[in-house]
This record gives structure tokens, C-alpha cells and sequence, in this order.
């Protein structure tokens, strides 16, 4: 594997985490909340006053923003390790094998998706419970998590699986479409960091609607649990999930907290892919490759 590949994704992973966990924070409790049956959802609206809720309430307590953010940066460690090295690896074999029959950015990014999602949801599961004051410590969360056995860090997985492959499916195609106009419109010049801003940020805002229903009903599968005096949404499965979310809160309530998470996924990726790439630049001048 090589390493300058899973040194600058892990690079660009700690930086994007550190510096939008808030945002992620905000989209993780606004997702949980649930809407009154009976009254109007306006997504931008609602999570623009609960936005500001919230960061009135984190004057006196800023760390409450930043709740999950240890166990978030330990879990950017294997995230990495399969990331970028599984789709530049996958793109590339496939590129190699099928002599351009098959589209290979679609097909790596399918694979992906299946192979980061086992790795993820443990943490997902972990951080979400925290961000969302399910538990207190990120000890009692793995606890409680492991109280009915290992699956239960795998609580949501098949949700997870298809939210991380519709997520790279997306994100890698309209990362290869915006970095083909960019090359072009620049004449074939390298690209600057400020235009790999803004390839990342434009590519983050296309994947973040698209794929923002699915992430609120992942994260209430994660966060639910059964028994008396938990919150328990009555998820029976990402189907499910959909069906009574959209008839008990209207279906406006799958995008809840589309502003927090569009400004983490366009901001987050614009920090993700310049550090990424100017991470690769910098080794691939010093000679750091496996």
C-alpha cells in the first residue's frame, strides 16, 4: 500500500475533524431531535434558529461542541487506512484489468463504500451516542454498546454500508468531473491549492444533499435503544426508517440539519481534499513512497 497515500489521507482526516467537529456536533443533535407531528418543517430555517440556539448555549461551554472529538480522531486512524488507498488502489486495478470497459471511479467507489463502512460504524456508533448526550464518557457508550455483544458497535451497519456507498459514489464522481473542468478551464496547468478548495467545497455541498436523508436515518438507527426511559425511534431498518420518519414527522424532516452538515461536508472537504493534496505533493518531493 502506499504509504504517501495513507499518510496524506490521514493528514487530511485529523485536520477536516479537528476543524469542523462542531459543525458535526450540530447536525449529529439536530438529526436526533424529533419534529411535532403537525407542525411545518423549513430545514434551512428551523436549523439556521437551532444553530443559533446552540452556539448561544456553547458560550459558557465550548467543550460541549466538541463532545466525541477524541474518540473522532482515534477512529480517522483506520478510516484512513482503508479510504483513499482502497479507491486509488481499486481505480487503479480496475483502469488496469478492464481497459476503460468498465467506469472505474463508480466501480472503486463502490468498493469503498462496502470496505470503509466496517470500519467506520464502531466509532460512528460511539461518537454519535456522545454527541448526542446518549451517554456521558466514550467508556459507558462502548459498554453499553457491547452489553448484548460485538454487534451491537455495528448497530445501523446495513444503513451505514449504503449511506458510505452512495456517499463515495457521489463524492468520487463529482470530485472527477469538477477536477476534469477545473484542468481544463486552467489549460492543463496544475491546480492551485485555492482551486482544490474549491473542488473539494463543491463537491462536498453536491454529496451532502444528496445523501443527507440517508445519514438522518443512519444515525437514529445508531442512537435508538430499546427499553424504558431510552430514546427509541422504533427504526426497524433503513426502509423503515424512511416510511415512518416521513409519515409521523413529513418528509422535510429527512433533510433536519442539511445547513449544519452542508457547511461540514463543503467546508470539511475543501479542508480534506487541500490537505490531502498538498499533502501528496509535499511527499511525493521528499520521496516518501512505499
Amino acid at each position: 500500500m502506499p504509504s504517501d497515500i495513507v499518510l496524506a489521507s490521514l493528514v487530511a482526516e485529523w485536520v477536516r475533524r479537528a476543524a469542523t467537529h462542531p459543525l458535526d456536533t450540530m447536525t449529529a443533535r439536530l438529526q436526533f431531535a424529533r419534529k411535532h407531528a403537525g407542525v411545518r418543517t423549513v430545514p434551512f430555517v428551523d436549523d439556521a434558529r437551532a444553530m443559533a440556539i446552540m452556539l448561544a448555549s456553547a458560550r459558557s461551554n465550548w467543550s460541549e461542541l466538541y463532545r466525541g472529538l477524541p474518540v473522532s480522531l482515534l477512529g480517522a486512524v483506520p478510516v484512513s487506512l482503508v479510504y483513499m488507498p482502497t479507491y486509488e488502489l481499486s481505480k487503479s486495478a480496475i483502469n488496469g484489468f478492464s481497459q476503460h470497459l468498465l467506469p472505474a471511479s463508480q466501480v472503486a467507489s463502490v468498493v469503498t463504500g462496502v470496505v470503509s463502512s466496517s470500519v467506520r460504524v464502531p466509532i460512528s456508533v460511539v461518537k454519535a451516542r456522545l454527541q448526542t448526550c446518549v451517554y456521558a464518557t466514550s467508556s459507558d457508550a462502548v459498554m453499553a454498546a457491547l452489553a448484548g455483544g460485538w454487534r451491537g458497535l455495528y448497530a445501523g451497519w446495513p444503513a451505514s454500508c449504503v449511506l458510505d456507498v452512495t456517499y463515495a459514489l457521489v463524492q468520487f464522481t463529482a470530485l472527477e468531473q469538477f477536477r476534469s473542468l477545473g484542468l481544463g478551464l486552467s489549460g492543463g496547468r496544475p491546480l492551485t491549492a485555492a482551486e482544490d478548495s474549491l473542488i473539494g467545497f463543491l463537491t462536498g455541498a453536491v454529496t451532502a444533499v444528496c445523501t443527507e436523508p440517508l445519514d438522518v436515518i443512519r444515525l437514529r438507527l445508531q442512537t435508538q435503544q430499546r427499553g424504558e426511559g431510552k430514546v427509541d425511534f422504533g427504526y426497524n431498518g433503513l426502509v423503515d426508517g424512511f416510511a415512518k420518519l416521513a409519515r409521523q414527522e413529513g418528509v422535510l424532516a429527512l433533510w433536519r440539519g442539511i445547513l449544519p452538515r452542508l457547511l461540514l461536508k463543503s467546508v470539511g472537504s475543501a479542508i480534506w481534499y487541500t490537505a490531502y493534496r498538498c499533502s501528496r505533493r509535499y511527499l511525493d518531493d521528499s520521496g516518501i513512497r512505499a
